[in-house]
C-alpha cells in the first residue's frame, strides 16, 4: 500500500522537528508555540503511546496553538525519529530506567522554560504514556511542580479482547529477562484504534514510522507491569505517593478494546486528589485525541479546553 497523506489538515504552522541529545540519545522533539500574538496561558508535554510518534500528535498539538496553549512533545527512546547509539529508527530499544530518566530531563527542561515564562506545566499521555504519567504522579522526582495529570486510554489493564493468553503472561517476565532486546510484531488493531477510516489507512501505510508495530519484550513487558502497578494498587502506591493538591483528569472511549475503561475508573476510585475527573465518551474507541473522527476529536478537545481553562 503506497503511504496515505496524514488526513488532517493543519490551522497553524508546522514547527521544526528539533534534536535533543541527552544519555547517548538523540531525540526528535517538537515545541509549537500558540497563535502569533495569542498570550499563552500555559504548555502541555505530550507523552505518547506505544509505537508512535511526533505526528501523530498534529491535530492535537494544531488545536491547542489556536487555543492559547503551547504543547511540547517527543519521539521516545525506541520510537519514531529518536536515535540510540547513533543507530535509527531502534524500535522498543529502551527499558524502565530510561523511561522515566528521560522523562525526567524533558520534565526539567519544560519546567525551566514555563518558569522564565510564568506559565504552568501541564503533563498529558495517551495510552502507554498515559500509564507512564500516572506512575509518574506517584514517583516522579518533578511531580508536585506539574499543575496537572492528564491521561488518556491510559494502560493501566488491557482489554479482554487485547490481552495476552496465560501461558504468554506467565512467561513474559523470564522472555524480558533473557531476551530483553529480541524485537516482535505486536500488530496493529486499526479497528480498536478508531472508527476512522482515514486514519486507519494512514496508519497502515505509515511505513516504517507506525508500522510495523515493532516492540521489544523488555518494553512489553515493563509497560504491562507499570498498568498492572496502579491496577493492583499493591500497599495503597496510589494513596500513598499522590500529590492530593494536583487534580488529575482521564479522558477514555466507552468503546476502547486496546485498554479497559474499567482500568481508569479504578485509578479514579483509588486516587486521593482533592480535584479529579473521569470523561467517559460512548461509541468512541482508542485514540481519541489524535485518531478518531473529526466530530468525536472536536467533542473531547472541547472537554480538555474546558477543564484546562479551569486549572490555570
Amino acid at each position: 500500500m503506497p503511504n496515505v497523506k496524514y488526513p488532517y489538515q493543519l490551522k497553524t504552522k508546522e514547527p521544526t522537528l528539533q534534536y535533543e541529545k541527552f544519555n547517548n540519545a538523540n531525540f526528535g522533539y517538537m515545541l509549537w508555540p500558540v497563535v502569533e500574538g495569542m498570550a499563552c496561558k500555559g504548555r502541555i508535554l505530550l507523552i505518547h503511546g506505544f509505537g508512535e510518534y511526533t505526528r501523530i500528535q498534529y491535530r492535537l498539538m494544531d488545536h491547542l496553538a489556536q487555543n492559547g496553549y503551547e504543547s511540547f512533545t517527543f519521539d521516545q527512546r525506541g520510537a519514531g525519529v529518536t536515535t540510540i547509539d547513533g543507530v535509527s529508527n531502534p524500535k522498543g530499544k529502551t527499558n524502565e530506567y530510561h523511561t522515566f530518566n528521560d522523562l525526567d530531563h524533558f520534565i526539567q527542561l519544560n519546567l525551566k522554560q514555563c518558569q522564565t515564562s510564568n506559565i504552568p506545566l501541564f503533563l498529558w499521555g495517551h495510552s502507554m504514556g498515559g500509564g507512564i504519567i500516572l506512575n509518574y504522579s506517584c514517583q516522579g522526582k518533578y511531580k508536585n511542580d506539574i499543575n496537572g495529570f492528564i491521561a488518556s486510554a491510559p494502560l493501566i489493564s488491557l482489554h479482554p479482547h487485547t490481552k495476552p493468553n496465560k501461558l504468554t503472561l506467565w512467561l513474559s517476565p523470564l522472555l524480558a529477562k533473557c531476551l530483553p532486546n529480541m524485537v516482535i510484531d505486536t500488530g496493529l488493531d486499526l479497528d480498536g484504534i478508531t472508527s476512522d477510516q482515514n486514519y486507519r489507512e494512514f496508519l497502515a501505510s505509515d511505513k516504517p514510522m507506525s508500522v510495523p508495530l515493532y516492540g521489544s519484550l523488555k518494553q512489553i513487558f515493563d509497560f504491562m507491569q507499570r498498568g498492572q502497578k496502579l491496577y493492583s494498587n499493591k500497599d495503597n502506591y496510589i494513596g500513598k505517593n499522590y500529590p492530593q493538591n494536583v487534580p488529575v483528569v482521564i479522558f477514555h472511549g466507552a468503546d476502547d478494546t486496546i485498554n479497559d475503561p474499567r482500568g481508569s475508573q479504578k485509578f479514579i476510585d483509588d486516587c486521593p486528589a482533592n480535584d479529579k475527573l473521569l470523561k467517559s465518551y460512548p461509541n468512541m474507541r482508542h485514540s481519541i485525541f489524535s485518531l478518531e473522527t473529526d466530530e468525536h476529536f472536536e467533542t473531547v478537545f472541547n472537554d480538555l479546553l474546558q477543564w484546562l481553562n479551569q486549572h490555570i
